[in-house]
């Protein structure tokens, strides 16, 4: 009975033991702090291609697919779209021609 007493108490103080540097194991298994979350960035929108500052996007409606739509077809500034015809500029951009009336006013009040 003896040696089974000694035998339980051995246990008990490696147990104790183990218990007291559990933190020592834990943090060499694993890291403490999980790695914080990658998140997607989105890219800022592209520059204008002809660098002169006058940007399609300014006018309400147009965004970054008719700007390019527009500069395929020779449009590249607010000048040339208050100066174009309202019927080349919604054909261009495959809009109806109120719409492209539409800008076509607001790139001559911009320009």
């Amino acid at each position: 009975m003896k040696r089974l007493g000694k035998l339980f108490g051995l246990a008990a103080g490696l147990a104790a033991v183990l218990w007291a540097m559990r933190d020592r194991f834990v943090s060499i298994a694993a890291p403490r702090e999980p790695e914080p979350p990658a998140f997607r960035v989105v890219p800022p929108p592209p520059e204008p291609a002809d660098g002169d500052g006058e940007d399609l996007t300014k006018v309400r409606g147009i965004g970054p697919v008719y700007a390019d739509r527009l500069r395929s077809v020779g449009i590249t500034d607010l000048a040339e779209l208050a100066a174009a015809d309202p019927a080349k500029v919604a054909e261009a951009a495959d809009v109806t021609p109120e719409r492209a009336a539409d800008w076509v006013s607001q790139a001559s009040a911009l320009a």
